[in-house]
């Protein structure tokens, strides 16, 4: 049974409404400045002060200006760190567009071999409708960008610099998905036409070099081998030829990738904690490194995010930005608007149910570099870099309080050495078999 509202329903709300203390000036505050700037406190910005009890030198900021590569940016920033460190090069940066350039490729091969796994589905099926609402896109997560760096090493900046498709991707991903999209329409026709796996593969190579030939227009050409000169901060010169982006990656990051592992805090019904999670149809590298995640409860969680800065490494991590959060003076903090104030309603829900009611999810990846603790080793704020560039928060770095972190933090890449052995186990023997969530997983969400 349906019912409409009625006039004299919404004479019983004009009423209620003239009868709010302070409602006028409420109107015309809110009117004239907006929701967020009328609900603004200055308790959180006092709150908020940007000093921590233990803190990494970091450096200046990235830009990732207008593309979503946050989690190329923030994965490529946890390298650059000790790099910058331990070879003297102060501003040193990895190559953003080189990554963007094997991402791009990975996933239109990712996503052919869904179209073409998929191809018995019937138009409007969930799986099928999921594919191409996005072919591909910017985003991504860790375990992703692991899976590009294993295959592809990395490059510095000056070697495949920034381009306009770089600085700004919309036309890019417009053009890569609409031609994803029309090379889905004969892929799916020849799977049901009953065409041999070779006839389809050979189809799908000739697919492939047609979107290289539009990344190299577009990104630049990724180098197989190059030259590379710096001088240290000690003014020393030195110079590498003909290093491949593989070599470069073992010699200046030297990173085990396997010793990096995604934990996330998801305390929903479905996914009971200490177990291991993955989600169907996400990734990139067909055969490389997939997605998964051990799901903790958020005290072992922060824990280790506080363990992992104490030993002097960032973390990674991803969140819900745009939640409780003033991008201009670069405070994350669920006390910076009183909105329940503003209008006098209840707005709360716990960090489960908005998970489960599509309120939050994870939509952007930035590095923790710091952390304020008190006098039991409890945290009380931390130090995020972001990649928006300098213009924002201090100098590009963001203030996020404790409570934020609770509500808003789903994702953190933590050394696993780090975890407990139990833990280390669980994760081993589960990684061989997670549990495969629906591709619509609010854990699935790409920052």
């Amino acid at each position: 049974m349906t019912k409409e509202i009625t006039n004299k329903e919404l004479a019983d709300f004009q009423k209620a409404f003239d009868e709010t203390p302070g409602s006028s000036a409420i109107k015309n505050a809110v009117a004239n400045n907006g929701i967020y700037k009328s609900s603004e406190t200055l308790a959180s910005q006092i709150a908020m002060d940007p000093t921590f009890s233990v803190e990494i030198d970091t450096g200046s900021v990235a830009d990732q200006k207008q593309s979503g590569l946050c989690w190329i940016f923030a994965a490529l920033n946890t390298m650059r760190h000790p790099l910058q460190n331990n070879f003297k090069i102060k501003g040193f940066e990895l190559s953003e567009g080189y990554m963007l350039f094997w991402d791009k490729l990975e996933k239109s091969n990712f996503f052919y071999e869904n179209v073409i796994n998929t191809a018995a589905l019937p138009i409007g099926d969930r799986k099928v409708d999921f594919l191409m609402a996005t072919p591909q896109q910017d985003g991504g997560q860790w375990d992703m960008v692991m899976a590009l760096v294993a295959k592809y090493g990395v490059v510095p900046k000056s070697v495949m610099p920034d381009t306009a498709s770089r600085t700004n991707s919309s036309q890019l991903n417009a053009v890569l998905n609409t031609k994803l999209r029309k090379n889905a329409i004969t892929l799916r026709k020849l799977v049901n036409d009953g065409k041999s796996s070779e006839d389809i593969q050979r189809e799908k190579d000739e697919m492939l070099s047609e979107i290289y030939k539009i990344l190299v227009y577009s990104v630049g050409e990724p180098p197989a081998k190059f030259d590379w000169a710096y001088r240290d901060d000690d003014k020393k010169y030195h110079k590498e030829v003909g290093i491949t982006p593989q070599d470069f990656f073992k010699k200046y990051v030297g990173w085990d990738l396997d010793n990096y592992v995604s934990t996330i805090n998801a305390p929903t019904d479905d996914k009971p904690y200490n177990h291991v999670y993955t989600v169907e149809l996400l990734g990139n590298v067909v055969g490389g490194r997939q997605v998964r995640h051990l799901n903790l409860e958020i005290n072992d969680f922060k824990s280790l995010a506080v363990k992992q800065l104490q030993s002097g490494e960032a973390v990674w991590f991803g969140s819900d930005v745009v939640k409780s959060s003033d991008r201009k003076i670069g405070i994350m903090d669920t006390k910076i608007y009183d909105l329940e104030g503003l209008f006098n309603t209840d707005f709360s829900m716990t960090k489960a149910e908005r998970l489960d009611y599509v309120e939050s999810m994870m939509d952007h990846a930035m590095v923790i570099t710091g952390v304020d603790l008190d006098e039991n080793g409890n945290p009380l704020k931390w130090k995020v870099e972001n990649s928006w560039g300098e213009k924002v928060g201090t100098k590009g770095y963001f203030v996020m309080s404790d409570d934020w972190f609770n509500e808003f933090v789903y994702q953190l890449v933590i050394n696993k050495n780090l975890l407990s052995d139990e833990l280390k186990e669980t994760f081993d023997k589960e990684s061989k078999q997670p549990k495969v969530l629906a591709p619509w997983d609010p854990m699935g969400a790409l920052a």
